[in-house]
């Protein structure tokens, strides 16, 4: 957890965990040759209470030689701005001022979580039906986060307070079953405790084995997932249906859930019934779309199973004059077209160049670059062929239709770029002058 000349910044309630950690970390301090900061975040929910709270943390910081920067936050107003509930816009504010303090200095974050904290930890998940994931419990060190005090039960830290005569402070809301940890806290704990004297050890010993266990998982999920995915970015990822239909349930779920994460981060709204609903439509074939929380969205398309933010998902009409030789961006794709005459660019040193050639003697009129119309049509060598019908023969994602790049001149499709080139416009040994038509991206995809 800790190396040699390591900056922590240690978040501070008050409470005896905490101040058991802060006191502990100063002991250490010299040996480990560590700078200490601590944060203290007033929640604005109790009061004077919680100034008094905050006065504490200041003195006691100062009695320790440790700097405390003391930070507020009216939680009640962001819960409601957030989104959130109390207790979850409490953490956001709290990680938050702890990032930017540890990002400022480079150093790891130190939070007082303890056995007890675990246990209450797994019983809420269990409640929840989360994976083994979830069961794993906190993490003893997770990026730039570490908990010295994991495996620490609650009772043998107030015994280090007591034999180290470190004062603190109680809240007053900790006695009070108002929220979902602290019922656990009061009424379930002390039953489970009734019925075996270690059922807190014994849960956090168990939550480790799953941690260690899932740590392996983890990494036959990760090549697993890397054999099942076409391809991916910010807003969407998509896999191959056959070859996640021959994983192993547990593992095609795991990829899922993955894949999930790629677009969005926090995925605890995620259940394991909508991950069957994923499994459920890869075998009902093309087309198949279900709702999913946080407004995303699975859909399969011929042979892929697409996962994607349903905002990116809306329809982009554009038209884009092209002039000779000059290079223009197309933001709706993300790429970059050129049209050029009498002359071939050789060589772009760019990426996924496109090139294509027409007869410039036939295109008398402006030539754009646009999404489709209503009864655009082109003409093949057997004959004319609507372009809704060349996407449905060629397999083209519904999603993708209404933003494909169709090169036109007044109504007349000269290409469907990528797809199929109009005949019309075809070079023959009668072309006296030729236009040169480039796409392309310029940066690796």
């Amino acid at each position: 957890m800790l190396e040699k000349g390591d900056t922590v910044v240690v978040g501070i309630s008050g409470g005896a965990d905490s101040c058991a950690l802060l006191h502990f970390l100063c002991f250490l301090r010299e040996k480990y040759d560590l700078k200490i900061l601590a944060v203290h975040v007033n929640h604005c929910i109790r009061g004077e209470e919680a100034d008094m709270d905050e006065k504490f943390v200041e003195d006691f910081c100062r009695s320790l030689s440790v700097p405390c920067k003391s930070v507020s936050y009216d939680i009640k107003k962001k819960a409601k701005e957030w989104k959130l509930t109390e207790e979850e816009a409490g953490r956001e504010a709290r990680y938050k001022e702890f990032q930017l303090l540890a990002k400022e200095h480079n150093g790891k974050i130190a939070v007082a979580h303890n056995m007890n904290d675990q246990a209450e930890t797994i019983i809420m998940r269990l409640c929840r039906g989360s994976g083994m994931k979830g069961l794993g419990g906190i993490a003893p060190v997770r990026g730039n986060i570490i908990r010295p005090l994991i495996e620490c039960s609650r009772d043998s830290i107030e015994k280090y307070c007591k034999k180290n005569g470190i004062e603190y402070r109680t809240d007053s809301t900790n006695h009070m079953d108002i929220y979902t940890r602290n019922k656990i806290r009061l009424n379930i704990l002390p039953l489970l405790k009734e019925i075996n004297e270690n059922a807190v050890e014994n849960m956090a010993r168990t939550s480790a084995i799953i941690y260690d266990e899932e740590e392996y998982m983890e990494s036959v999920t990760e090549k697993e997932y890397k054999s099942c995915l076409i391809s991916s970015n910010k807003n969407e990822v998509s896999f191959s249906i056959e070859k996640l239909s021959n994983l192993h349930t547990v593992i095609k779920r795991r990829v899922l859930r993955r894949g999930i994460r790629d677009i969005k981060k926090d995925i605890k709204d995620i259940t394991h019934k909508n991950i069957d609903d994923i499994v459920d439509i890869m075998t009902k074939g093309t087309g198949k779309k279900i709702n999913l929380p946080m407004g995303i969205i699975c859909e399969t398309e011929y042979e892929k199973l697409k996962i994607y933010i349903s905002n990116v998902e809306k329809k982009c009409n554009y038209r884009y004059s092209l002039v000779p030789e000059r290079k223009i961006y197309i933001k709706e794709l993300d790429k970059y077209v050129m049209i050029s005459l009498n002359r071939q660019k050789k060589e772009f040193g760019l990426f996924n160049v496109c090139t294509k050639v027409f007869d410039y003697d036939k295109i008398r009129n402006d030539v754009y670059l646009r999404t489709r119309q209503q009864g655009d049509y082109i003409t093949l060598k057997n004959g004319r062929k609507k372009v809704k019908d060349i996407f449905i023969d060629c397999k083209v994602p519904s999603k993708e239709r209404d933003i494909f790049p169709i090169l036109a001149t007044d109504d007349k499709v000269i290409s469907l770029v990528g797809l199929r080139d109009c005949v019309e416009f075809y070079i023959t040994e009668d072309t006296k002058s030729r236009l040169y038509f480039y796409i392309w991206e310029e940066k690796e995809k």
